[in-house]
């Protein structure tokens, strides 16, 4: 091999070291790539390393993150929601069966992370009604969501991207359509959501705090979900206390104590007026301050002020509850800008005036340090605070409620959504024009229509998804012109040796899948093109369907949360830890690599 293939290899092992340590950003390091690769004169010209940055499939995934934005934005998801939740049934069976069926469909023509985002609040509404463990159903609705993804070409980003390679490598010649996809993916799909109806949620383990999720009180079932160890107490501010007269920001409670100030209680008059507790509200002689912690934290209150602090009693709790005051669930979003920011930094308390009891995050609860703890993708947040405070979490796109779904949600839009989508979908299907184009038109008219508002569709594109594509094409180029790709070919399946086309296509989708779970599925789909393209010339297998192993392996990601969104996504509100989803995604893993190998083959 010479220099550049060599810088190749080089370039490639410390990308996917960084992709999967996460050292750096993952789109610095995507970025990096383009410039090392031209630097040394791997890729030949040096413009050719910046080819992503006009890649078709970038562009086409652009259109499809506006797309599916409008689409949830304009109500066609909630729609599906509502019927879901008015439809659903009491027996568990027959709930994960509607779940997973439906939450495929549409999975097919929506991002996995927004589908989930959407089907989240109505599955815990069924769980509630149907008085099921949430866990029984949040797995389902994940899995099915990921299994959707083999549908059709525009329904997750490894498939644009390896419609486009296969175009490019092929000269044209060959393409794959927009449901080619369906051909293989619709059996994968029913054999998974028939494996998690049979098998898969009798893996599900029923743990206690489970149990609680069937009381139909929503107060009830957060306080025994979360187990905090924290209580409701109360203190009065009497004359000459260091607490009066000044605000509840300057007392810095929650900074110097870990206490956090729920409710204040002030007597006006013959009446006791319960006020909303805001960062610059005033303190002052005789109020009354419900306030929330733990025990030692309390005690330690008490001392350093010399005021007696009582235990709040339950018709106290009842009463505050009866003035408006509630808890609840809420996750964060997948493309917040919450991601990675503590909730001091967010001013969070200041910004929505809920205080933050505990996170759930991957089966365990964080209650020590709240406020500097950064936000993770699936964490889920148990808030209390005024209820007409909890309903404005409704409007923040970074956030959405986990207890209900959005009733008053506008859904005039749908239809013209829905014509939209066609109009992005058919012109391609018909050989018009190139999906890049028409999913582009598509989405400039969601926005031009108000399907989408401007700033959902600023913040619907993904760029971190879009940096990675750009910055690993160009190393899938080195690949294929320094002939590392086609040699890995001739590694895996040697011509001298008879190959059936089960082992060849199996072959593919174990290193697809074994590759996104590390890493990162985009990037699989970029690194395995050349690799694919070369197995299928040198063992004579029709080059589409050596693409399309690489595709459903890279939706083959059920074993770990952190393979997929999706995953990350349902992990808080299922109370899942990593056990769970290898003990119930590897036997899903297996069934969908033995259904992709044998039906390929045939």
């Amino acid at each position: 091999m010479d220099i550049h293939a060599w810088i190749a290899i080089a370039t490639l092992v410390v990308a996917m070291v960084l992709f999967i340590s996460k050292l750096i950003p993952l789109e610095a390091t995507a970025l990096s790539i383009p410039v090392v690769l031209a630097v040394t004169g791997t890729v030949s010209p040096a413009e050719a390393a910046l080819r992503g940055f006009g890649n078709n499939a970038v562009i086409a995934l652009g259109g499809i993150f506006v797309l599916s934005a409008g689409l949830k934005e304009s109500g066609v998801a909630t729609l599906m929601g509502r019927m879901l939740e008015r439809f659903g049934g009491k027996k568990e069976r027959s709930l994960v069966l509607m779940i997973m069926v439906t939450t495929c469909v549409l999975s097919a023509i929506m991002s996995n992370a927004a589908t989930v985002a959407v089907f989240l609040p109505a599955v815990l509404v069924l769980s509630r009604r149907a008085k099921i463990c949430p866990s029984r159903l949040m797995m389902p609705l994940g899995y099915a969501a990921i299994l959707g993804g083999t549908l059709t070409l525009i329904s997750t980003t490894p498939n644009l991207i390896l419609g486009s390679e296969l175009e490019r490598l092929s000269g044209g010649v060959r393409k794959l359509g927009m449901f080619e996809f369906a051909i293989v993916g619709i059996p994968i799909s029913v054999v998974g959501i028939a494996y998690m109806a049979l098998i898969g949620i009798r893996l599900i383990s029923r743990r206690e705090s489970d149990h609680t999720a069937k009381r139909e009180n929503f107060r009830d079932r957060m306080l025994m979900h979360y187990h905090p160890k924290k209580r409701l107490y109360k203190l009065t501010v009497a004359s000459g206390s260091k607490l009066a007269d000044n605000t509840i920001a300057q007392v810095g409670l929650g900074k110097r104590y870990q206490i956090e100030v729920v409710q204040v209680s002030r007597t006006k008059g013959f009446w006791h007026q319960f006020i909303d507790v805001q960062p610059d509200l005033m303190i002052k002689t005789g109020d009354v301050l419900f306030i929330e912690g733990k025990d030692e934290n309390a005690q330690e209150l008490s001392k350093a002020h010399s005021i007696p602090i009582e235990i709040a009693t339950e018709d106290e709790e009842d009463q505050l509850l009866g003035r408006g005051i509630n808890f609840a669930e809420v996750s964060i979003s997948p493309h917040s800008a919450f991601l990675n920011r503590t909730l001091i930094d967010l001013s969070f308390r200041g910004v929505f005036g809920l205080s933050v009891l505990a996170i759930w995050r991957g089966g365990e609860l964080i209650e020590k340090d709240v406020g500097a703890t950064p936000l993770k993708i699936g964490d889920a947040l148990l808030v209390y605070g005024p209820t007409r405070n909890i309903r404005k979490i409704e409007e923040n796109d970074d956030l959405f409620l986990l207890d209900r779904q959005r009733s008053e949600e506008d859904v005039r839009h749908a239809p013209i959504a829905l014509l939209l989508l066609a109009a992005a979908l058919l012109p391609p299907v018909l050989g018009w024009c190139p999906l890049a184009v028409s999913a582009l038109a598509s989405a400039l008219l969601m926005v031009a229509t108000g399907c989408v508002s401007l700033r959902g569709a600023q913040k619907a594109i993904d760029l971190r998804i879009l940096f990675l594509i750009i910055g690993t094409v160009p190393l899938g180029d080195a690949l294929f012109q320094t002939g590392l790709a086609g040699k890995l070919a001739a590694t895996l399946f040697p011509a001298e040796m008879s190959l059936c086309n089960f082992y060849v296509f199996g072959a593919l989708f174990a290193v697809s899948s074994l590759l996104s779970t590390t890493s990162n599925n985009a990037a699989a789909a970029v690194i395995l093109s050349p690799v694919a393209y070369a197995a299928a010339e040198s063992s004579g297998v029709d080059v589409g369907m050596a693409f399309l192993a690489v595709a459903y392996g890279a939706s083959c990601a059920f074993v770990l949360p952190f393979a997929h969104q999706c995953n990350l996504m349902i992990m808080g509100s299922g109370g899942y830890q990593t056990k769970d989803f290898v003990k119930v995604g590897t036997g899903l893993s297996i069934v969908m690599a033995v259904t992709t190998a044998v039906l390929l083959a045939l």
